[in-house]
């Protein structure tokens, strides 16, 4: 009895060290490897199919079949850095899901089909930031498709021109809304492969202002991630005064002999204006941009000259003469002006829109194009 008892105490420690052994052997696949599982409203059978993204195309991975309550699952390896993928259904082409996996990622989410495929998902590192992505650009294909429809029932033959206008307003507005709400997104959630989802994937062509704002915000948050070196690749092609560019710093003396940098009008919309007190187009433009300023100088809004002036006489006399009563710099070096060369400016007058933080909205503006602008950023 005494020697059943012994043997059948070591048959229950090889099991349960067989169980160790197995259940280990589990946990390590499962560390290494990716799970996705979901819940759908999708019909038995359709193919779903898991693609990884790339610059070049969605390279296939994998693919499932939805069995009849509407599930499916996929598992896989990835490594550790966390890499965009797609989720298709019935081909390999848009519209679909985007998800982030990495090693260890388990991902539960649920998928319905409307006029979009929403999505709701929890798991992996940067999913919730995906899903956020997702509302928003779908959102916009939701409010495009009920505004086709509805523009759709309009009869070219009898509509207004206020009917014309309106709807072209709206159109317009529903674009703006899409890319302002992207860029706030790039802008406030913490960098990840969604940052560069948005930036590459969301616009006919990459937008310059997202693109430098998403590579600065990566490079500080993510700075070994091959997105971010992608984006950084990106924003280097771009050049120095490409809109949505950081402003080159000016330091200069102003009539009262102190130094004022351009910098330190951050939070006001600025515009720089170079300039001289011997360039007769920037002489005839002044009572005009006089106007505008006195317009808007109370609603955050401020002019930066910078005089390619020799002759401080000449310049302090040409600013008094015109009643210009902005900010004024100058080095008095003319055309050897320190700014001529960051700025590239070849010609007078030349000018630079400045937002709050400083970045390029637009350049070469003259007064005519300056007010439309300022009345959309101020008011």
């Amino acid at each position: 009895m005494k020697v059943q008892k012994r043997a059948a105490t070591l048959t229950m420690i090889i099991l349960l060290s067989m169980g160790m052994v197995v259940n280990a052997a589990n946990q390590a696949a499962e560390a290494k490897g990716f799970t996705i599982s979901a819940n759908s409203n999708l019909e038995e059978n359709t193919l779903v199919i898991l693609s990884k993204v790339t610059d070049a195309a969605l390279d296939i991975q994998d693919s499932a079949y939805v069995n009849k309550v509407g599930e499916f699952e996929f598992t896989g390896e990835e490594g550790d850095e966390s890499i965009l993928y797609y989720l298709t259904f019935g081909s390999s082409q848009p519209p679909g899901v985007p998800i982030i996996l990495e090693k260890g990622a388990k991902v539960n989410m649920m998928i319905t089909k409307n006029q979009v495929f929403d999505v709701s998902m929890t798991g992996g590192k940067y999913n919730e930031s995906m899903q956020k992505l997702h509302i928003i650009y779908t959102s916009f294909d939701k409010e495009m498709l009920a505004f086709n429809a509805e523009v759709a029932k309009l009869d070219p033959a009898t509509v207004t021109e206020d009917v014309r206008q309106n709807t072209t307003k709206r159109y317009s507005d529903l674009i703006a809304s899409r890319s302002t709400k992207i860029q706030n997104f790039i802008a406030t959630e913490p960098a990840s492969p969604a940052t560069y989802f948005a930036i590459k994937y969301l616009f006919q062509k990459p937008v310059p202002k997202m693109v430098l704002v998403g590579a600065e915000k990566m490079q500080n948050e993510l700075p070994e991630s091959s997105y971010t070196k992608n984006l950084v690749q990106m924003s280097q092609s771009l050049g120095p005064l490409v809109e949505g560019a950081l402003a080159p710093e000016i330091e200069m003396m102003t009539p009262e002999g102190e130094m004022l940098a351009l910098s330190s009008l951050r939070g006001k919309v600025v515009l720089i204006d170079f300039w001289a007190s011997w360039c007769g187009p920037c002489r005839k433009e002044n009572p005009h941009v006089k106007a505008i300023y006195e317009k808007y100088k109370d609603k955050g809004f401020e002019i930066y000259g910078v005089s390619f002036d020799k002759d401080r006489n000449q310049w302090l006399g040409a600013i008094q003469k015109d009643g210009l009563t902005w900010k004024h710099v100058s080095d008095l070096q003319g055309w050897n002006c320190a700014a001529k060369v960051p700025y590239q400016v070849s010609s007078i007058p030349q000018t630079f829109l400045l937002d709050e933080e400083g970045r390029i909205i637009k350049s070469g503006l003259r007064s005519k194009q300056l007010e439309p602008l300022l009345e959309q950023l101020l008011n």
